[in-house]
């Protein structure tokens, strides 16, 4: 069959629809971990062999594993075991999206273009990630591919590109500008810079962007550039997405 249509939905919240986690029963006894590698989550792409459809999708608020979007607008065409659902849209965390999904089955491949704008990396991370490790506001472009039989084979095969750039932010759990004035406070600074030295534990910055090169799973950067008041920081590594190194 094929099928044609065109939905307007006021709110949608998918997350209550998805599986409630599983808990252990109180009276079994713990078991040992098996030795060898842990399960892994499968990712199957064939159902879209079968499917031929055309249409358009707008969503006046829409929520799915935490993260919340509003007017989101997508036109979706799937035929010959490849579905797109390109362009879209949406409003999200202060900000926008705009980019092109394509799903292959052939290969059990996933393509992905996005451009985000003006967007708030806090409350994204929070809802999204369950990390709160980073504050700023900025853009977050991405062009990345993968593809393999599970999520974990597919963080392995990771490739395109990544680019960040965040003002007026800050990186949480260690802060230099603390450092500097605690140093200064021990050498006899004043009672109010030693005040000042028992601040949270955040680094501020005014602005810091990076680019990233996506190779098998490794995200390589070479232009960490991080300004605040007291100091300027450049850097460069990788990041093992497949192994979740750094």
């Amino acid at each position: 069959p094929a099928y044609t249509f065109d939905v307007d939905i006021d709110k949608l919240n998918l997350d209550r629809y998805m599986p409630a986690e599983e808990k252990p029963a109180a009276k079994e006894p713990s078991k040992p971990a098996p030795a060898g590698k842990q399960a892994e989550t499968p990712v199957d792409l064939s159902a879209l062999k079968g499917l031929n459809a055309n249409g358009k999708l707008d969503v006046g608020a829409l929520q799915v594993r935490g993260l919340r979007l509003a007017d989101v607008r997508a036109d979706v065409k799937a035929a010959n075991g490849r579905a797109d659902v390109a362009p879209h849209s949406a409003s999200l965390y202060e900000g926008k999206v705009a980019g092109a999904l394509s799903l292959n089955a052939d290969g059990n491949r996933i393509t992905l273009k996005e451009d985000l704008t003006g967007i708030a990396i806090g409350p994204l991370l929070r809802d999204v990630a369950q990390k709160d490790m980073l504050e700023g506001k900025g853009n977050i472009a991405l062009d990345v591919n993968a593809a393999g039989p599970t999520v974990e084979a597919m963080k392995k095969a990771l490739a395109g590109t990544a680019r960040v750039q965040l003002k007026d932010g800050a990186y949480k759990g260690f802060n230099l500008g603390e450092a500097l004035r605690k140093a200064k406070a021990a050498l006899g600074g004043s009672r109010e810079e030693k005040a000042a030295a028992a601040e949270t534990k955040q680094t501020d910055f005014s602005e810091m962007s990076a680019s990233f090169a996506i190779k098998n799973g490794v995200a390589h950067n070479e232009d960490l550039d991080v300004k605040a008041p007291l100091f300027r920081v450049a850097g460069k590594g990788d990041v093992d997405i497949g192994n979740s190194r750094l």
